[in-house]
């Protein structure tokens, strides 16, 4: 038995959990793709949404219906089943539990707040990172407990649709419209040096560092609530035993389906708060669990396993890829690199999505031949484990 903590090792890597990993990938690019091309809030007044029409306009409802607010929360999901299974990998070999994950997540801030000031603010490491400190605590609690917790929070933040609208919302609405126009001005004309000081002292709220505290709580509740459902479906090993769950899946794809999409639907017509709330806390986390659910589904068959799994390629480098995407997409749209921002519409972003995660696919394939894992996966477990892992095969 091994007297050190260490890597998982590529023959104990759960297949469907690298598949979800990669499918999330592809929708968080996806809908990253709005806000790559027209900032962290989508005004449509201040932006040109619709150059082919009726073609931007129906792949804009496809964003919103099929990825917006449900692949964020599908992988906060399987970042706490990662943290639960780690901390149960660990303590059944008798190793200390804490050094590493306090290691693993301060890495994970780190990188976060770098990604986000240097290369794209709409970064979700660091909000993840901050959670996490929080997530350490509820892993010692019973999964029953666990799970009640989860409920509770994404119940709470489902409560926010109740919100009347009134004067204040006005006045962030008018202070949002000035932060985003300025915001385009900078990313569509702004050298590097001059987008780097624009997110360093950028005021969305126009509340200072107020502001930045509501952002980062409202987010971790709701990445909460997802982290502590991935501990507790840890807990219970139903993605280990997929065979023997098949029918507690099945049930699980008919609630989430006749509860998410409906949720979603209205604020495809009207961008009323309550429907954008009811999109966002309750139409987003089902349709994720309607996903992880589709792919458990998926996988309990020999075929359809082989056509997805390519999608293992790039859940195996998440971390990688998740920073190549926001790398190459910055560089395109923002004034520094090819400079489309606000100018192609939302139709060529998404073909443009599609045409560069396949390729990721197909680049993930081939760095897995020759290296055992990616570039900053690798320094992760380095510095969380504090020995050299494995790299080139």
């Amino acid at each position: 038995m091994s007297t050190k903590p260490r890597p998982l090792h590529e023959e104990e890597r759960i297949l469907s959990l690298d598949v979800m990993r990669g499918f999330a990938l592809l929708g968080i690019l996806l809908a990253n793709s709005l806000h790559f091309q027209y900032g962290l809030f989508v005004i449509p007044e201040i932006h040109n949404l619709y150059p082919l029409g009726p073609l931007d306009q129906i792949a804009e409802s496809f964003i919103l219906l099929f990825t917006q607010a449900s692949f964020y929360t599908l992988f906060s999901f399987l970042f706490g089943y990662g943290m639960a299974f780690l901390k149960e990998r660990l303590e059944q070999k008798n190793l200390h539990f804490g050094a590493v994950y306090w290691r693993r997540t301060f890495i994970l801030l780190v990188v976060g707040y770098v990604h986000g000031l240097f290369i794209w603010d709409g970064d979700i490491l660091f909000v993840y990172a901050l959670t996490a400190f929080v997530l350490f605590f509820f892993l010692k609690l019973r999964s029953k407990t666990l799970f009640i917790w989860s409920f509770l929070l994404l119940f709470l933040m489902a409560l926010s649709i109740g919100t009347p609208e009134d004067e204040a919302s006005t006045s962030l609405d008018n202070q949002l419209l000035s932060y985003s126009t300025e915001e385009k001005d900078v990313l569509s004309t702004g050298s590097y040096a001059e987008v780097v000081s624009f997110r360093l002292h950028a005021d969305p709220l126009g509340l200072g560092v107020m502001g930045d505290i509501i952002i980062n709580a409202t987010s971790m509740v709701s990445v909460l609530g997802m982290f502590l459902l991935g501990a507790f479906v840890a807990r219970k090993k139903w993605l280990v035993n997929l065979h023997d769950n098949r029918k507690l899946f099945v049930r699980v794809w008919w609630t989430t389906l006749l509860i998410g999409f409906p949720s979603k639907l209205p604020y495809l017509f009207s961008d009323r708060y309550a429907f954008e709330m009811l999109h966002m806390t309750i139409g987003g986390p089902f349709v994720a669990m309607f996903y992880a659910s589709s792919i458990a589904l998926l996988c309990t068959n020999e075929r359809s396993l082989q056509i997805l799994r390519p999608l293992t390629y790039v859940g195996r480098l998440s971390l990688t890829n998740y920073l190549t995407q926001s790398l190459v997409f910055t560089t395109l749209f923002y004034g520094y690199g090819f400079g489309l921002f606000s100018s192609i519409g939302v139709f060529a972003a998404a073909i443009l999505v599609f045409v560069f995660f396949a390729l990721q696919i197909v680049v993930s394939k081939w760095w897995l031949r020759h290296f055992y894992i990616g570039p900053f996966e690798w320094f992760w477990r380095w510095a969380t484990y504090l020995s050299i892992p494995k790299f080139r095969r």
